[in-house]
């Protein structure tokens, strides 16, 4: 069952932030694909870490994202870092930039610092980020995480493609607290999730859904795909995720798995399939209660994602014998507070 403790209180003249003197993590786990990849000379590049933290009982979503954007010194446009957040129920975000210098990141596994209150770690993040309207601070631990591993499969390897995909952290066990405006939630043993993004730019056209608030816990689903762009070729990749009875099923459309989707801004329909398995998505939200959040192009970070973090996601699992059998239900439910997101 899970424990949640909300404290909600509006604090005057506190300037909160993090909790600095508690001491991180010294080892963690090695995962080189959630790492950092800038190889020094790439123009332009990006790269970011998004967290998701879904609070149903105070019907609320937040998400977090440390990123660097054109870190080599000769630059397409200007370079920066960035700490980026937002709070689905009201779709304010907060926005900070710093230096490049500022940002740092290790290669072997997830742990990116941005400026000198914010890091974002497999077990851990912290950080505070604020601009002329809002202030945002946080600190998380995570437990329990699971990676999906290779999860663009062989395209993780390839060279020339102009974005790139993993899954961190698929579900974990989020406890901790966040402040935005001064009012702060406590929690416990809710829903975590991350993901990390690399490349040149975000693709033409893409999809992205995430969820893991289903009946039961175990349950955690994320897929992404969309069109890209590989070495001037375009290719249509997509990848479905889902870790159910502790094993990760995944349909890629790259590894020749029968992908098809249909999305619009706040309706997605999205179908994996092979001649013993079948994963069918429905996802919704309100299309006019969603934010339209920054993305990576040739031209800049400019807006270009349509994102909520409060969606539905209908799943239906099924597997049969061979391709003359019926299809048996294996897993069939519904999550809220789902992350779901198009982008043009």
């Amino acid at each position: 069952m899970k424990i949640f403790f909300v404290v909600a209180a509006l604090i005057a003249g506190c300037a909160g932030g993090s909790d600095q003197d508690r001491p991180w993590p010294t080892s963690f786990p090695e995962n080189p694909e959630d790492g950092y990849h800038f190889d020094g000379f790439s123009d332009p590049f990006y790269e970011g870490w998004y967290y998701k933290i879904g609070l149903p009982a105070e019907d609320e979503s937040y998400f977090f994202i440390y990123s660097v954007v054109n870190p080599a010194p000769q630059t397409a446009f200007p370079p920066e870092a960035f700490l980026y957040c937002g709070r689905a129920s009201t779709l304010e975000t907060v926005f900070e930039s710093f230096q490049v210098g500022d940002f740092s990141a290790a290669r072997e596994h997830r742990d990116a610092r941005v400026g000198e209150r914010a890091r974002a770690t497999a077990l851990r993040f912290a950080g505070q980020v604020e601009d002329d309207i809002h202030r945002c601070a946080w600190d998380i631990d995570l437990d329990g995480g699971v990676a999906w591993n290779d999860t663009m499969g062989w395209l993780t390897g390839s060279e020339g493609l102009e974005t790139y995909w993993t899954v961190g952290t698929i579900t974990a066990a989020a406890s901790g607290w966040v402040e935005f405006d001064g009012r702060r939630f406590s929690f416990e043993n809710q829903e975590g999730y991350c993901d990390h993004n690399w490349g040149i730019v975000f693709p033409q056209s893409w999809i992205w859904m995430q969820a893991n608030e289903f009946s039961d816990p175990s349950v955690a689903l994320a897929a992404s795909g969309g069109t890209v762009d590989l070495e001037g070729s375009e290719i249509e990749a997509y990848m479905i995720g889902m870790l159910i009875d502790g094993d990760m099923v995944t349909f890629r459309s790259q590894d020749l798995d029968a992908v098809t989707s249909e999305a619009e801004k706040g309706s997605w329909h999205l179908v994996g399939e092979r001649e013993t398995e079948r994963l069918t998505i429905e996802a919704h939200c309100d299309p006019d209660r969603m934010f339209h959040l920054l993305a990576p192009t040739r031209e800049g970070t400019k807006a270009r994602a349509w994102e909520s973090l409060l969606g539905s996601v209908d799943v239906l699992f099924e597997r049969r014998e061979s391709a003359s059998d019926d299809w048996q239900v294996v897993f069939e439910d519904t999550s809220g507070y789902a992350g779901v997101e198009i982008g043009d």
